[in-house]
């Protein structure tokens, strides 16, 4: 029986078999089983081409075989007893965490994969890996990156200084930014989620979408990475779901800013307040109020920016929205 060309399976041995190299295939997948922290030794890694009955031992399927750049991709897996869900490992760019899936019976799990929006369009190739006694195992899974159906904008009257900020500025912002990737690094595996998702505003109209490209008073400064939301100034804001609040400052962008983490490498953000009513390490249920909508920062109006960010990829609200609502609801249990 031979091995389907989408399986390859990597060995460690302490010599190498004489007369053999390893492939630069090989030597790639060595590349990502050290970055995933599943071996903290590894000599040597060679394709194996011997049937092996453990190359079954799951299945595996993206929520889609096209996703456009700033959208998230859920990988469904199902596992036999073989497997357990803390050896597996998903990979595109980076590794990936698989978790149980919070609806399905026992054996099924998923990990999400957010886009980044600066992708390419192309054909590319996620790997789902997993360890079966000493083998280590890699099923690729093909998918299609389109371009997203993203336009550009123009926005006249925001203060000059927050489109040319000055030398000081510049240094704030530098300073906020590493102050907002450590509020990003702190992660939590458990699910805190709590079913579908709750929108942030009573009033569901979009004043403009994820990934326009955004002209400010005639120059081109940005990609919008979130969803504005119409909220006139002192709208409640409300918590998009259950989680912990890692960010609650003010920043010289965003104005007055909450960071929800809600686990499994899922965060939410609130931009533009107020007036912030939560605070760091403060744990919040979904739907409750986390401040007023205010037109704090770089802005022209009052209105509510919301960010929805995948293991610290900026994705769209809207389509993870639906994505992650579909975590609850694809898999009912029996």
């Amino acid at each position: 029986m031979l091995i389907s060309e989408r399986h390859k399976v990597s060995r460690r041995r302490h010599e190498r078999p004489r007369g053999r190299r390893p492939s630069r295939l090989a030597l790639f997948y060595a590349k990502i089983l050290i970055a995933a922290g599943l071996f903290a030794c590894i000599d040597v890694f060679f394709i194996v081409d011997i049937s092996l009955p453990d190359i079954d031992a799951i299945k595996a399927r993206p929520s889609a075989s096209m996703v456009a750049n700033g959208h998230v991709l859920r990988i469904d897996i199902e596992t036999d007893d073989r497997v357990s869900f803390a050896a597996l490992t998903v990979y595109h760019t980076a590794p990936v965490r698989v978790y149980p899936h919070p609806q399905a019976n026992p054996g099924t799990s998923f990990a999400l994969v957010g886009i980044p929006y600066e992708t390419v369009p192309r054909l590319d190739t996620l790997a789902v890996m997993w360890a079966v006694r000493d083998l280590v195992f890699a099923l690729e899974l093909p998918v299609r990156i389109v371009a997203g159906p993203y336009r550009a904008e123009t926005i006249e009257g925001v203060d000059q200084s927050r489109v040319a900020p000055s030398t000081d500025d510049l240094k704030r912002i530098a300073d906020e930014r590493d102050i907002i990737a450590k509020a990003y690094r702190v992660t939590r595996d458990s699910v805190m989620m709590d079913g579908p998702f709750f929108w942030p505003v009573e009033n569901k109209v979009v004043t403009s979408p994820y990934g326009t490209r955004r002209v400010f008073n005639g120059q081109l400064r940005s990609v919008h990475g979130g969803l504005d939301l119409r909220a006139r100034e002192g709208t409640p804001i409300f918590a998009a779901q259950s989680g912990v609040v890692r960010l609650a400052q003010n920043l010289f962008y965003a104005g007055n800013h909450v960071l929800i983490e809600h686990g499994m490498g899922v965060h939410s953000g609130y931009s533009h307040l107020s007036r912030i009513d939560v605070a760091v390490d403060q744990y919040v249920e979904k739907g409750q109020q986390v401040g007023l909508a205010g037109a704090t920062g770089r802005v022209n109006a009052a209105h509510l920016h919301w960010t929805v960010s995948i293991h610290g990829v900026s994705v769209s609200p809207a389509q993870a929205f639906e994505m992650l609502d579909a975590l609850f609801s694809a898999y009912p249990k029996t």
